[in-house]
């Protein structure tokens, strides 16, 4: 077994180990081809204004216009791989491109952005796993519990699963954490402390996001969603976690843990459902267009820097996210594989609740104010026996952060009093 990282006990040797990992992974295919939509989708007229035709490398980023600050931009790196990738160049776009070195402004109609003086501000500067790394210790400072970090090795030993864990001396059931789109381990950072109190605790970040290796993922979206299931389980084996374990995941997190739980149910002790992804079915009268796919994308751009503000006086929370976004965005991939317009799952959860083992509990929590329909969660209710519905109040889509006590106040009720 592999020696666990402590998270204030790197080395130069690890990091350098990382960087060649990453560094290899990323020569292999340094250009991505983005489309960005614009901020300012209420103000234009036609598809060619909406569409924003960006090309990144592993040492350039990009940057669209009207960003008012660092955390806006951030955001838009957040969700910058998500949309539908194009190779077609588009004449009437604006595109700003900052790297290392310069700032190189490409204007060929009237243009929105910033003066090049006002985007000096922003500091751009090159991605990496040794970078991530520092960004994900620097939110682990505030975790007062002992974790311990380090890779399981999956499919072959040809990737690695980043994951980090706590109180593995207890003997209650383990809890294991996965994150949704966009995220990864840090934004459990809230929660860690109380969650590993009393049980033995396990985050991990998902193949292809954060700081896990990006492996390729099939177009096919019911094998992409079996290559997460097959990872998940390899990494079950290799963390050595063989007694049955509570699995929680929030978002498209949730969809994925659903989904593992109907092919391994042997080792699933309860289902914790956050907000999840990927259980309603698209409505049959639902026409796509440039203007919904917009207000979809605007789901997937929280404002994280404001939920975490109680815990970060600073922008690490914003640099921690940079780095987990600007990898090579296999996994992001893979959730448009998946995902039906973004918004949607192509194979729909509730279509297959009840193939989970009736005898695990599953337990559904939503936040009041989120986007995700808790319809699907009353549907799933109806199909079979032993399922949960709550909600917390004045929380979003991202109840962990929006309101992390109430939310640990409600794992700890399913955990201890319905366990």
């Amino acid at each position: 077994m592999e020696k666990p990282i402590q998270f204030h006990e790197i080395t130069s040797e690890i990091l350098s180990d990382l960087s060649q990992n990453f560094h290899t992974l990323a020569s292999e295919d340094k250009t991505i081809t983005t489309i960005i939509l614009s901020e300012y989708e209420n103000k234009m007229n036609n598809v060619s204004d909406i569409k924003k035709t960006m090309t990144t490398t592993t040492n350039d980023f990009l940057l669209t216009n009207g960003n008012d600050s660092a955390s806006n931009a951030i955001d838009q790196m957040i969700s910058l791989s998500v949309l539908n990738h194009d190779n077609t160049t588009n004449q009437n776009s604006n595109i700003l491109i900052l790297n290392q070195t310069s700032i190189t402004k490409k204007i060929s109609s009237p243009s929105r952005f910033r003066t090049i003086e006002n985007l000096k501000r922003f500091t751009w500067k090159s991605t990496g796993p040794e970078k991530l790394l520092r960004a994900e210790m620097r939110i682990f400072e505030t975790v007062k519990s002992q974790f311990q970090g380090r890779y399981i090795n999956v499919l072959n030993d040809t990737q690695k699963i980043w994951t980090v864990c706590s109180n593995l001396t207890s003997k209650n059931i383990p809890v294991v954490l996965i994150h949704g789109f966009g995220g990864g381990i840090g934004l459990w950072s809230l929660n860690l402390d109380q969650l590993c109190i009393d049980r033995p605790v396990y985050a991990l970040d998902l193949p292809g996001f954060a700081h896990s290796t990006r492996p390729i993922f099939s177009l096919d979206p019911d094998e992409a969603e079996q290559q997460f299931v097959n990872m998940l389980e390899e990494w079950r084996i290799g963390i050595g976690l063989n007694e049955r374990f509570i699995l929680l995941g929030h978002s498209f997190g949730g969809f994925l843990s659903a989904s593992y739980t109907i092919r391994y149910p042997k080792y699933v002790e309860q289902l914790v459902l956050v907000d999840a992804w990927g259980f309603e079915r698209k409505p049959d009268n639902w026409q796509e267009s440039p203007m919904q796919r917009v207000h979809i994308m605007k789901y997937f751009r929280p404002d994280l820097r404001v939920k975490f503000e109680k815990l970060f006086n600073d922008d690490r929370i914003l640099e921690y996210l940079y780095h987990c976004n600007a990898q090579v965005p296999t996994g992001e991939q893979a959730f448009r594989t998946i995902s039906d317009v973004l918004a949607w799952a192509k194979k729909p959860m509730i279509d297959r609740i009840h193939l989970i083992d009736e005898r695990i509990p599953i337990y559904f929590l939503h936040g009041e104010q989120s986007w995700v329909d808790i319809n699907s969660s009353v549907i799933a209710q109806g199909k079979r026996d032993n399922v949960y519905i709550d909600t917390i109040k004045e929380a979003g889509h991202h109840i962990y952060a929006d309101a992390p006590d109430e939310f640990d106040m409600y794992l700890k009720r399913i955990l201890i009093n319905r366990n």
